[in-house]
């Protein structure tokens, strides 16, 4: 039974790279080229489990750029999430984990540029992305990065753990 699961996955897993590779050939040049970029960040390592899957997601918005039911490119995350959490009790409490820790984000991030007198575009030039990034975090449109949260710390003079909360 464990050796049909193992050789099921592997033939799932194969199917899935050819369609990737298939993919990355269609694609353009430059989007070719982030999405090589990513394949680099998936591939070394340095990923914690949702940094993995922001990355993934990314890719797959490079490289399948259909439009999901809110006509939106890429697949809808939140659907994906919600699919699995239905059949999956493990996966379900990684959701509700990472929607807390999103939720913590936003609410200490928003809390400190209020008291600081920060605003986003502020925030943004010190932190080196555009201000639609720090809006996209503050409404929990996107994940930050481990590196961008130390950044936005730094550039708001506290700790990384401040802003993210720790399990």
């Amino acid at each position: 039974m464990a050796a049909t699961l193992v050789t099921n996955l592997e033939v799932h897993a194969t199917s899935l790279a050819a369609t990737y590779v298939l993919a990355l050939k269609e694609c353009d040049p430059e989007l070719r080229d982030a999405a090589y970029e990513l394949f680099e960040q998936l591939n070394s390592g340095e990923l914690d489990q949702y940094q993995t899957l922001a990355t993934t997601g990314l890719i797959a918005d490079i490289l399948f750029p259909t439009a999901d039911a809110r006509g939106l490119p890429g697949f809808d995350s939140e659907e994906v999430e919600r699919l699995e959490a239905l059949t999956d009790p493990e996966v379900a409490a990684i959701a509700a984990e990472m929607e807390r820790e999103e939720a913590t984000f936003a609410e200490r991030l928003q809390s400190l540029l209020t008291a600081q007198g920060v605003t986003q575009a502020e925030l943004a030039a010190k932190v080196g992305v555009g201000q639609p990034a720090i809006s996209m975090m503050l409404n929990r449109a996107c994940r930050p990065q481990r590196k961008t949260v130390e950044r936005i710390a730094t550039a708001l003079g506290v700790t990384p753990e401040e802003l993210w909360p720790t399990p």
